[in-house]
C-alpha cells in the first residue's frame, strides 16, 4: 500500500501538501493534526481515502504514528514533515514549558518520524522537511524558534546526501512570513513582535514550489524573491550586523541595538 504521511495537516502549509498530494495515485493519506474537525473536512475534500490521526505529537502522538506504519507495513512514498510553532517575543515572555516542547515537536519528533520511517521508504520516496528563513541567521525574540529551524535545515540537508545511495530524496523547504495560524500563534505574547514582515506569502504558493522542487529531486526549496534576497544577503553581513538590522526592522527598545 502506497502512502503519505502529512503532519500538521489540520491547517496551512501541511493541509495544502496533503491536498497536493491528493493527484499522486496514493492508496492512504495519513493526516496528522491536533484539530480533529479540519482533518475531516480534509478526508471529505480529497479523492484519496485519508487516514486520520487526531494527535498531539508531542504527547505520544508521534509514538501512535510510529505503531501504526509498523503495524501495515506501508509503502511511504511521501513524508511531509509540516509540523511545528514558534512563539515570538522575550525570553523571560515565553513559559520555559512552551519553549522546550517547541523543541521537542520542531526537533525531536521531527528526527523520531523520519528516523523510524525510513524502513519503510524505497527508491523515489521523498521527504520533505519545513525549516524556514529563520535558519539562516540568530534570531532575537525568535530565539528558540529560530534554532530549531536551523537545526531542521542542517539535519535535512545531511541526510539528504546520507539516503543518495538508496535514492531517497529529503527537501529542507524554507518559508519566509507565511498567512497561516501557525503565524498568528506565534505572535501570542503581550507585545507584538513582527510589526514589519515586508511581506506575507500564501501557503499554497510555498507548497506548489516545494512540491515541484522535491519532484526534481531538488534538497533545498524556497519560494519568493525576498526570501531568496535576504537569504543570500545574509551570507555576507556579520551575524552582528544580521541581528541588530532585525532589531532595528522591528522597532524595538534602543536598550537592544
Amino acid at each position: 500500500m502506497k502512502i503519505a504521511v502529512v503532519t500538521g495537516a489540520s491547517n496551512g502549509m501541511g493541509r495544502e501538501f496533503a491536498r497536493i498530494l491528493d493527484g499522486e495515485g496514493l492508496q492512504e493519506i495519513w493526516a496528522i493534526g491536533l484539530e480533529k474537525e479540519n482533518l475531516q473536512q480534509l478526508q471529505k475534500q480529497l479523492k484519496t481515502p485519508v487516514r486520520i490521526f487526531a494527535v498531539d505529537l508531542t504527547d505520544g502522538g508521534t509514538e501512535e504514528v510510529i505503531s501504526a506504519v509498523r503495524e501495515t507495513s506501508p509503502d511511504v512514498r511521501w513524508l511531509v514533515n509540516a509540523a511545528g510553532f514558534g512563539k515570538f517575543g522575550r525570553y523571560d515572555e515565553i513559559p520555559v514549558a512552551e519553549s522546550t516542547n517547541m523543541v521537542r515537536l520542531n526537533c525531536e519528533c521531527l528526527v523520531s518520524l523520519t528516523e523510524n520511517l525510513l524502513p519503510f521508504m524505497h527508491e523515489g520516496a521523498k521527504i520533505a522537511q519545513f525549516s524556514s528563513v529563520a535558519a539562516f541567521q540568530p534570531t532575537p525574540f525568535q530565539n528558540v524558534y529560530a534554532a530549531t529551524k536551523a537545526f531542521v535545515y542542517s539535519y535535512a540537508r545531511a541526510l539528504n546526501v546520507e539516503l543518495k545511495p538508496r535514492k531517497i530524496t529529503v527537501t529542507a523547504v524554507c518559508p519566509y512570513w507565511t498567512d497561516s495560524a501557525f503565524f498568528r500563534r506565534a505572535e501570542c505574547t503581550e507585545k507584538k513582535v513582527v510589526t514589519n514582515m515586508c511581506v506575507l506569502y500564501k501557503p499554497q504558493d510555498v507548497v506548489k514550489k516545494a512540491y515541484a522542487d522535491m519532484k526534481k529531486g531538488k534538497d533545498f526549496s524556497m519560494y519568493g524573491f525576498k526570501a531568496r534576497s535576504q537569504t543570500r544577503l545574509v551570507k555576507f553581513m556579520p551575524v552582528k550586523l544580521v541581528m541588530k538590522t532585525w532589531v532595528k526592522q522591528q522597532k524595538f527598545d534602543k536598550r537592544y541595538k
